[in-house]
């Protein structure tokens, strides 16, 4: 049992290191990435708005609403898309490459019901996250209760580790919601390269697609901080948002 105990204090020592590490590395790229596109400006010197426009009317008949949202929070719902006025007004690289993406998402609402199961599985992610840390730290706190022979009875510890069993179960489900997401988001994006390759160059299409690429590595920077906000090491996001 000792040995067991240290193979997975172990275990869990190299599985925090690595989550700091792709977390850390995953936030910095991407606020590198978005810096240099903010400072570069489209050669076709369109607005992001005039260009949201001109998408909407070939590829929507203009059926998409627009709508507006605080900075940093432009996304997609049904049948809209809401931009930041920081977005709207710029015609940096940055807003052309998340509009696009935005306008992915509605591609992807357009096409079938893959978005609307996307939305109702992180519904249900979210309901799971409520419990991940009281689980965990229940399971924690009764298996130490055991060992320590506190409380000694076999009740105990099998309680302990079906807690903890429970918990890492409520792990892979996140995972599992943090790759469907990825998916989702990977193929927006892949839309969004085909609206850019209309009007920009190759040489702009490539910074897009390299800032579009570190955004969806954030995702599971997000999945990790969460995880390991109980250890103060990192900043608290959500899990399932």
């Amino acid at each position: 049992m000792t040995y067991i105990i240290i193979g997975a204090v172990a275990l869990v020592g190299v599985l925090l290191c690595f989550c700091l590490a792709v977390a850390s590395f995953s936030s910095d790229n991407f606020y590198e990435k978005l810096e240099e596109n903010r400072q570069r400006r489209n050669s076709y010197g369109i607005s992001t708005l005039d260009y949201v426009r001109a998408i909407n009317n070939q590829f929507f008949d203009g059926r998409l609403k627009l709508a507006r949202c605080e900075q940093y929070q432009d996304h997609y719902s049904t049948g809209v898309v809401a931009l930041s006025a920081e977005t709207m007004s710029s015609d940096s690289l940055a807003s052309l490459a998340t509009v696009s993406h935005e306008l992915g998402h509605a591609k992807q609402d357009a096409e079938g019901d893959k978005l609307k199961k996307h939305w109702r599985r992180k519904k249900a992610g979210r309901i799971c996250g409520l419990f991940f840390m009281p689980v965990v730290l229940c399971g924690i706190v009764l298996s130490v209760l055991y060992l320590l022979e506190i409380l000694p009875q076999t009740a105990v510890l099998i309680a302990g580790l079906a807690l903890l069993g429970l918990g890492v179960l409520i792990f892979i489900f996140a995972v599992y919601l943090k790759y469907k997401e990825i998916q989702i988001e990977k193929e927006a994006s892949k839309y969004a390269m085909e609206y850019l390759r209309e009007l920009l160059t190759p040489q702009e299409c490539k910074s897009c697609e390299e800032f579009l690429n570190s955004a969806r590595l954030t995702y599971w920077a997000v999945l990790f901080k969460t995880l390991l906000s109980w250890t103060f090491l990192t900043g608290k996001d959500k899990m399932f948002r």
